[in-house]
Formats: structure tokens, C-alpha cells, sequence
């Protein structure tokens, strides 16, 4: 199972870290592993990096791109895919800080709806693994 954070980057601290991704994956790592004693610190580190990520547009924009697909069901701001037929079972829920995504496949059919955002930076804290989503799509699709 894979737990992806997708954060917003301002647009002044990607074109800084858009040539090496691994600084701001340190950065947000960092954060992600404050204590709650150090909130205050976490949240003004945080807010220099990430914007406010806009629930109702990115909740509208999944529903819309999904709502036809008979494995996609949605309840406010969580939206979940479980497709036997493919083996993915995604559940994606949209926060204010970030979006969170649970998934037991590699690459969920959620990343093709939120690649045509730009500046969304994907940790997997636990993995390790870190990139910008809009690298990824631009990979799968030359």
C-alpha cells in the first residue's frame, strides 16, 4: 500500500527546486517528522513553501473527469476508485494543506485527473519517493 502526499508548490520555490526535487522533498520530509511541540515552526515552514490547495475546484475537477466510471464513488472531499477488473483500490482525499492518496498501485488513475495542475509535488514519506507529478505524466506520454 502506497501513501502519496500531494502538495502545492508556490510557483517561486519550483522554478528554485524544479532541477533538484530531492532539496523540497527534505524540506517537506522534515516537516512531515516535526513533533507537535515544534507546530508553529512546521506551520511557517509550510506556508513559505505550499499554497492553500483549492478543495472545491479539485474535488469538482476529479468528480467530473470520474463520475461515468462505475468503479469511482465520492462523499464530500474523498473520492475512491476500486477497480477489481485492474486490481487498484485508490481512496483520495482532498485537505487544505494537501492531498492525501492511499493506494495499493504504483501510479493511481487519480494522478492522470490532477496532471493538468501545475507545481504538484508527490511524496511518499514511507517509500521514500518524491517527484513532480507534471514529470511523471510527461514521461508516460513520450
Amino acid at each position: 500500500m502506497r501513501i502519496y502526499y500531494i502538495f502545492l508548490i508556490k510557483k517561486e520555490i519550483y522554478d528554485i527546486t524544479k532541477d533538484k526535487p530531492d532539496s523540497l522533498y527534505k524540506l517537506l520530509e522534515s516537516i512531515y517528522l516535526l513533533n507537535n511541540d515544534d507546530v508553529v515552526l512546521g506551520y511557517k515552514m509550510f506556508d513559505k513553501i505550499c499554497k492553500v490547495i483549492p478543495k472545491k475546484n479539485i474535488s469538482k475537477l476529479i468528480m467530473d473527469t470520474n463520475i461515468e466510471d462505475l468503479t469511482y464513488t465520492t462523499f464530500a472531499y474523498t473520492h475512491t476508485i476500486n477497480d477489481f477488473l485492474n486490481n487498484e483500490t485508490t481512496k483520495l482525499i482532498i485537505n487544505n494543506s494537501h492531498i492525501k492518496i492511499k493506494s495499493n498501485t504504483l501510479y493511481p488513475k487519480f494522478f492522470n485527473n490532477l496532471a493538468s495542475i501545475p507545481y504538484l509535488f508527490v511524496c511518499d514519506f514511507i517509500n521514500m519517493d518524491y517527484f513532480f507529478l507534471k514529470n511523471i505524466k510527461e514521461k508516460s506520454t513520450t
